[in-house]
């Protein structure tokens, strides 16, 4: 089974809720690179984010951006962790890690006992969750 959203969805949603819409382009099939253009004077924010591991307890993200972008997204970790509790989603500017627990989102695990993710794939134009039946 798979759960498929355009990237002109997620985009959309995005803009509606940030009012910033940034840019992404597939780089293989576990890469996706997300850029943002702040101002015409600030150089644009890219970051290239990379599937490690899609559990029914766990997806694990690398990501791969320069030390300013690093030092920003240190920021954004403390404004997020204002309104996602840590035990969902740990942010590590250290290593380059961010681990999101599905098995703690209290939404997630009636959805979980009948499907199981198995992995994240990008395409040119969505994003799929593969998924097989509990």
């Amino acid at each position: 089974m798979n759960v498929q959203l355009s990237y002109n969805e997620i985009l959309g949603y995005v803009e509606d809720k940030f009012h910033v819409r940034p840019t992404v382009e597939v780089v293989d099939d576990q890469t996706l690179s997300v850029s943002y253009k702040i101002s015409r004077f600030v150089p644009t924010i890219n970051v290239d984010v990379h599937i490690d591991l899609v559990s029914k307890e766990l997806i694990a993200l690398s990501y791969d951006c320069s030390s300013i972008v690093n030092g920003l997204l240190g920021g954004v970790v403390g404004f997020m962790q204002e309104r996602i509790p840590r035990e969902q989603i740990e942010l590590s500017t250290d290593n380059k890690k961010v681990l999101v627990h599905l098995d703690k989102v209290e939404q997630l695990k009636k959805v979980f006992d009948v499907v199981v993710p198995t992995d994240i794939t990008f395409y040119s134009d969505s994003i799929v969750l593969n998924m097989d039946l509990a």
